[in-house]
């Protein structure tokens, strides 16, 4: 994950956070883009990943719409994408200003071998 989060962190300055995340919230590698604050209080935060992930866990979705590939949330404050690595995910949050005509690319980079 060390080269993947300094590729991701290269790929935009406006990504503020990368990780492998379990479905649980738990950050198993990567963080916070040095000199970033969060938004939230730390003590908040692997519940918000988990809610954030939440999304793309919905295997009952799955019998409607498919097997999920990767998910965008976009807030006031930020935007979160969720990709899939294997039975891991890979959760990305981003300044508003990040350019949604980027997430392709990004997706191209994070599900690279």
């Amino acid at each position: 994950m060390a080269r993947l989060y300094n590729r991701i962190m290269k790929f935009d300055k406006r990504i503020r956070f990368a990780a492998l995340v379990d479905g649980n919230g738990r950050i198993l590698e990567g963080g916070m883009r040095e000199g970033v604050e969060p938004i939230e209080p730390l003590e908040k935060t692997p519940h918000l990943i988990a809610k954030l992930v939440s999304v793309q866990k919905a295997e009952d979705l799955a019998e409607f719409f498919g097997k999920p590939e990767y998910s965008i949330l976009v807030h006031e404050e930020i935007m979160a994408m969720i990709f899939r690595a294997g039975r891991r995910l890979v959760l990305i949050t981003a300044d508003r200003k990040f350019a949604l005509n980027k997430v392709a690319r990004l997706r191209s980079l994070v599900t690279k071998k």
